[in-house]
């Protein structure tokens, strides 16, 4: 069970790049896979008219474009862990297929089960290294050797690497990798050796939203999931930060995925004998949950803030939490899945994975923003160089221009090739035993702050004090 934390160490990852203020909507003049450039679909097709397809490179016939999504599904630890991310890949293939394919070809999707192990995960690598063209959705957890992404050879033979459009990228190798791109980019430096002092560019994020909100006077407890220097070095950056922005830090705690309720008896404690109006949980839902209730026992009524980014945009929150996560802010860099009836992407994402019998989550929708950005960058490769020049190096070029990516306004523009997250968030509060948006207010919309960040420079690990 400890494994799954470090969905965790990504999650806050993601939520660095946070914002709140002007109200933004997204903007996309792309159509292919809900790109934000002027490249389309019909532009892409138009360069293949009269041409005799070849098989260019690994994982491309004349027919078919295969694509391999790399996901933990299988473990006993976690059965189906990121099985949400396999069904919107495939959800997103038949989309684009009943929209004329790729590169006049059908899309064709292969998965693979990384298992919640390192061992497992490179080999779901290899096997896609000598069958597919990419790497789309990756969602493995234990992706720590990176040599079978870098060493994988072309169709000539030459270790040009496979493109990864990774949905998470837990380790340190993985983000800064030249074959790897997330669909929300970390905020750390890069090159970066997994050690020592790092320099991470936070948004201001939900932090103005507070100090606009509840003033200059927020002070509290903040605690950090311990259970791996992964999810420590996750969470301490984005701790500095609301620091740095004027939230006062009464007292930080360490808590494992493993515990109880009681092991949050200290953290209450605190709260109230600090007479805390800020509390900030690293842990995912269900570690929220288990504060929110003790807090509740021990009659904590002095916390304005109960604060939390995207790892606690799930029912369970409030299905296991019940009335002691009432008011509880969460914050996410996309567009929330109830905001289905304002975005024709999501609106696509939901019917292609109910022709499946599936429901998307949020870990779904991120993989599918991964299918746009390959779509996006196959056209820019067919519309310059022709439908027969789709190459991995090609590729990884094409993807490495994409500096405006909304995914059709599923999330705010992304410079996915310089891997540089948004400062735009929308901000959710638990109302009434449903998701809220609060900030902005608006279906479709972020708040973005003017792109207002904060910089901070730190050793991850030795910034943990709990």
């Amino acid at each position: 069970m400890r494994l799954r934390w470090l969905v965790l160490a990504t999650t806050v990852l993601v939520a660095v790049t946070a914002c709140s203020g002007n109200s933004v909507k997204p903007t996309s003049s792309g159509t292919t896979g809900g790109g934000g450039t002027p490249t389309t679909a019909s532009a892409a097709a138009a360069k293949c008219t009269g041409v005799t397809l070849a098989s260019p490179e690994v994982g491309v016939t004349p027919s078919t474009i295969t694509v391999t999504v790399i996901a933990d599904t299988g473990s006993p630890i976690k059965p189906g862990l990121f099985q949400g991310s396999v069904d919107a890949v495939k959800a997103w293939a038949n989309y684009m297929n009943d929209n004329g394919g790729l590169a006049c070809r059908k899309v064709v999707v292969k998965s693979a089960d990384s298992k919640l192990t390192a061992q497992d995960a490179k080999n779901a690598v290899a096997a896609a290294c000598g069958d597919s063209i990419a790497l789309v959705g990756t969602t493995a957890l234990f992706f720590q050797d990176i040599t079978a992404l870098q060493g994988c050879k072309d169709k000539a033979g030459v270790a040009a690497g496979i493109p990864d459009l990774a949905e998470l990228q837990t380790e340190a190798s993985q983000q800064c990798s030249p074959d790897s791109y997330a669909v929300l980019p970390a905020t750390g430096t890069c090159p970066y050796s997994g050690t020592g002092v790092r320099t991470f560019t936070i948004g201001a994020t939900e932090t103005d939203y507070y100090l606009k909100k509840f003033g200059n006077t927020l002070h509290g407890v903040f605690v950090v999931p311990k259970d791996l220097n992964s999810t420590i070095a996750a969470t301490t950056p984005l701790f500095a930060a609301e620091q740095k922005l004027g939230i006062k830090m009464d007292k930080e705690f360490g808590e494992s995925g493993l515990g109880t309720q009681a092991d949050y008896t200290p953290v209450a404690a605190a709260l109230k004998q600090y007479n805390s109006n800020y509390a900030r949980n690293g842990l995912d839902y269900s570690g929220n949950v288990l504060e929110r209730k003790e807090a509740q026992a021990q009659g904590v009524t002095s916390v304005k803030v109960w604060d939390c980014s995207v790892q606690c945009y799930d029912k369970r929150l409030i299905t296991t939490g019940g009335s002691a996560v009432a008011n509880q802010y969460v914050w996410l860099n996309l567009l929330p899945l109830e905001d289905k009836d304002s975005n024709a992407q999501l609106q696509a994402m939901f019917k292609y994975e109910a022709q499946m019998g599936k429901t998307p989550d949020g870990f779904g929708e991120i993989a599918w923003l991964a299918g746009g950005i390959f779509a996006q960058a196959v056209n820019n490769v067919v519309e310059t160089k022709g439908p027969n020049a789709l190459t991995r190096p090609n590729l990884i070029a094409a993807i490495k221009g994409i500096h405006d990516f909304t995914g059709g306004g599923m999330m705010p523009s992304t410079d996915i090739g310089g891997k540089k997250g948004s400062t735009c968030l929308v901000g959710m509060q638990v109302q009434g035993g449903k998701f809220v948006r609060i900030d902005p207010t608006t279906p479709g919309q972020f708040d973005c702050d003017n792109n207002k960040t904060v910089t901070v420079t730190l050793d991850p690990l030795k910034a943990f004090s709990g």
